[in-house]
């Protein structure tokens, strides 16, 4: 079962890292939405490609 966190602002440069190092450390989805778009964190990748 993914996580879900919805947020009003943009996802900083700090958060998208934090993010893709704790999907790739506990092996889980995270899926993040932004003000702009959605953001899918799986294995420590981020559907984005890191350009946001």
């Amino acid at each position: 079962m993914p996580i879900r966190v919805f947020k009003n602002l943009r996802v900083c440069n700090d958060c998208h890292s934090v993010t893709k190092l704790l999907s790739r450390i506990y092996n889980v989805e995270i899926i993040v939405r932004d003000r702009a778009r959605f953001h899918h964190f799986k294995e420590g990748n981020c559907s984005c490609k890191d350009y946001w």
